[in-house]
């Protein structure tokens, strides 16, 4: 069975769609011997990605005309992926490695192990200066790393990590009254970095 990319990227939730986006970026841009033609398509998702992730933020409110930027930036977006993806499966002509170093999610023959995901990353502002970061630990996971950044993230962001054991993670010392983006990042059991949805709060 050749490998092809799967189209599940198109109906994932926001805040995968989002994730699928900035992999797809880093991930390309990592292998410029595969995809050093890559088309203006990965520039203008890049350049997209940042927008779509603060819309997403601000439809959590549920205001109607946020809610329609938000749907008309992810459908801009998808449209990109799709694109990319056309121009990934030419390129790759079946080629597993050269589909994994696209960041797309593949199909393989029959017997493929399941990737974990994490679906939903919890965020709860306790005293002043504190955030917790908490998701679903995952089967035979290694360590979390728990990161924050006080920037709209981008495929470029240096993230500030703290790691361990645990699924859960408080911070202390935050900057009260500024946004604060939070994602977790699990160590698998073999070894692949699994990232959480990006979530935004503004620190007590």
């Amino acid at each position: 069975m050749e490998d092809v990319i799967l189209t599940s990227y198109k109906y994932l939730s926001d805040g995968d769609t989002v994730l699928t986006g900035y992999r797809v970026v880093e991930k390309m841009e990592d292998s410029p011997v595969f995809f050093a033609d890559a088309p203006p398509a990965l520039a203008a998702t890049k350049k997209l990605l940042p927008e779509v992730l603060t819309a997403v933020n601000n439809a959590k409110g549920r205001d109607v005309e946020a809610v329609q930027l938000k749907n008309n930036l992810k459908e801009e977006l998808v449209g990109l992926l799709t694109e990319l993806a056309a121009y990934v499966t030419l390129k790759c002509k079946g080629d597993r490695l050269m589909l994994l170093s696209s960041g797309f999610p593949i199909s393989g023959a029959s017997g493929t192990k399941v990737e974990q995901v994490i679906e939903k990353l919890e965020v709860d502002l306790g005293a002043p200066g504190q955030a917790t970061t908490t998701v679903k630990r995952l089967r035979g996971g290694r360590a979390y790393m728990h990161q924050y950044t006080t920037e709209t993230p981008t495929a470029e962001t240096v993230w500030h990590n703290e790691a361990g054991k645990n699924p859960s993670h408080t911070f202390s010392g935050l900057k009260s009254m500024e946004k604060h983006w939070f994602r977790v990042v699990a160590v698998a059991a073999d070894g692949t970095n699994i990232i959480s949805p990006i979530v935004w709060r503004v620190i007590q």
